[in-house]
């Protein structure tokens, strides 16, 4: 992989002083927004359990009058890909500074599971869900090492923050409602960016690591 990466990047340079006759400059400003995979808080919540909470005794007073004892499950998770918009201001024909906001979630199905003290048995029953929400606010810096018409090469990163948000709600009233946010630092990092189409509308293909995805792809808008 790392000689890959050092391939890619010889040539790029290569590409960048052998092409520096039609390099084309027409852009100040730019935004763009792309789908991703493998966020960095995607990884963090896919690893992380619920939080474990105790069946409130309001919800088994309700529905067992006291004669049962019950915990929680969670089912298989349910995730939904990054999505994220940036925006730059290029200060030169190389060097851009801007940033990104990125926001994906995941969710599962809640099961409670009965233990009927009387009869000592179990029995398990949905309840309700519990969801993960990550909203993540990073500034960036963007080198740009080919700018051409309609193709580009560049590579970006920052750091920044995410907001993580866990939630928790039975579906019977009187039920567990648990709400938690989990503040953390974020980056994004990205080894090679590719751009093509006409000089304002391009569509793009990123891959690194960080909160917009080891791999993403997208559309911007440059004027």
């Amino acid at each position: 992989m790392k000689k890959i990466l050092s391939i890619a990047l010889a040539t790029m340079m290569m590409t960048a002083n052998a092409s520096a006759q039609s390099q084309y400059y027409n852009t100040k400003h730019e935004v763009g927004i792309s789908v991703g995979a493998g966020a960095f808080t995607e990884i963090v919540s896919s690893l992380a359990d619920a939080t474990s909470i105790a069946v409130s005794a309001t919800l088994t007073t309700l529905v067992t009058l006291g004669t049962n004892t019950a915990y929680y499950t969670y089912g298989n998770e349910k995730a939904f890909p990054t999505i994220s918009a940036e925006y730059y201001w290029h200060v030169n024909k190389v060097v851009g500074w801007g940033g990104l906001a990125a926001f994906n979630g995941s969710s599962r199905d809640m099961y409670v599971n009965w233990h009927d003290n009387v009869n000592d048995s179990h029995r398990m029953e949905k309840s309700g869900e519990a969801t993960r929400r990550n909203l993540s606010l990073i500034p960036m810096a963007k080198i740009d090492w080919l700018r051409c018409r309609y193709f580009g090469l560049y590579s970006k990163a920052g750091l920044g923050v995410s907001f993580m948000f866990e939630h928790q709600e039975d579906d019977v009233d009187g039920g567990t409602d648990f709400t938690d946010t989990t503040v953390i630092p974020n980056f994004q990092t990205t080894l090679l960016g590719i751009e093509a189409g006409s000089q304002q509308v391009r569509a793009y293909v990123e891959v690194g690591i960080g909160e917009q995805g080891m791999a993403l792809a997208g559309l911007k808008y440059k004027f």
